[in-house]
């Protein structure tokens, strides 16, 4: 996960606190015809990113429009010899890194997350990794960062195309993500009985997963002061908008900026997150608009495009996250755990003394022993 996803401070998440407890019911849609299906499988050299047994599968999957568009992922395997009836499956979704064709896992190798999907591998489960929509090189679609829709059918469809493309795949499965990944792992377990039934998936983990911040930026509008605390955000929500004008090309979102945030969004539509500051150079949420999210249904379709289900889960959850975290700060998660339960949703949540970057190691023990609880089921 990036230390340079969404980043707000505490005073935000209280804010959250204070918009209610909704609750968030998945729209359920059956996967369009082919979605998952293999399109090429490059086995890599030994050492490749250091991984001694590594993948890259080109694959199928829902456009953020609809429709069958390409996507790439990344396929890890054990070491050890597969187990009868094929490797558990960790479908791994990763944090922020960007929405250019060069900002994929497939592209830096999963080098950020050795040390949590090793611990996976060693203990005998294959690890797959999408890049999500519009990060693999060659992609005809921006990035629709935190669109929850196509980060679950995203990973669904990876994990159909690395089984075709990988024999010793197991039908069981689960989910791990971190961060916007987090986010991306909990729509995954939302969609996954529904999407692709013939798969055996057993539950999600989501650690320090963004959520909730649509009742923040469906709020905002050209009066937002130039604060530290609020332009923390300003590179993730050009992201967003650039993201939202992919996937609902029917509103203006164009119309919604001025023109430095039009230049702002087409610059952040191409970058990876390391270059966002530069992007945004010193900009504030104020300026990059030119009239309130909220106006010609904006917001609400803003709120539809990235907000975490509350509902429709079928299989455990393990949500984690750090109390010193200022990127998705704590009562952001609070809220979501209020707003789950609430619906009568059942999760387990862990909470840990560090911030965003720690959470991975502080947490990785109880990581790894839910997951290995769900695949003894």
């Amino acid at each position: 996960m990036k230390s340079r996803s969404i980043g707000l401070r505490a005073a935000v998440g209280a804010a959250v606190l204070l918009a209610g407890l909704g609750l968030a019911v998945p729209t359920a849609h059956a996967a369009p015809d082919g979605a998952g299906t293999l399109l090429g499988h490059i086995d890599q050299p030994a050492g490749w990113g250091n991984w001694s047994r590594a993948a890259i599968v080109d694959y199928r999957t829902e456009g953020p429009t609809g429709g069958l568009i390409n996507g790439a992922g990344l396929v890890l395997l054990p070491d050890s010899p597969p187990p009868a009836g094929g490797y558990p499956v960790v479908a791994w979704d990763h944090g922020t890194s960007g929405l250019g064709p060069q900002c994929g896992i497939t592209t830096n190798k999963a080098v950020h997350e050795q040390p949590l999907l090793q611990s996976f591998l060693d203990r005998g489960w294959a690890v797959v990794a999408p890049d999500y929509l519009g990060l693999s090189a060659g992609s005809d679609t921006v990035h629709p960062y935190l669109h929850t829709r196509t980060e679950a059918t995203a990973t669904i469809d990876l994990v159909r195309a690395a089984r075709a493309a990988e024999p010793d795949l197991s039908a069981t499965w689960a989910v791990v993500g971190g961060s916007q990944g987090g986010h991306a792992a909990l729509a995954t377990g939302n969609l996954a009985g529904d999407y692709a039934p013939e798969l055996d998936f057993r539950g999600t983990v989501a650690l320090a997963p963004e959520s909730n911040f649509e009742q923040v930026l469906s709020r905002l509008d050209p009066r937002v002061p130039n604060l530290p605390i609020v332009d923390e955000l300003v590179g993730p929500f050009a992201g967003i908008l650039a993201g939202l004008r992919a996937a609902r090309p029917d509103l203006d979102v164009n119309g919604l900026l001025s023109p430095r945030g039009r230049e702002v969004v087409d610059a952040i539509a191409t970058s990876c997150v390391a270059d966002f500051g530069q992007v945004v150079d010193g900009a504030s949420i104020g300026a990059l608009l030119a009239r309130p999210v909220d106006a010609d249904g904006i917001g609400a379709a803003l709120r539809d495009y990235m907000v975490v289900p509350t509902v429709g889960y079928r299989q455990p959850i393990l949500i984690v996250h750090g109390a010193a975290d200022t990127v998705v700060p704590l009562p952001m998660t609070y809220t979501l755990l209020a707003q789950m339960r609430a619906a009568g949703t059942a999760v387990e949540f862990g909470q840990y003394p560090g911030g965003h970057p720690e959470i991975d190691a502080q947490a990785r023990p109880q990581v790894v022993s839910f997951v290995a609880g769900l695949f003894r089921v």
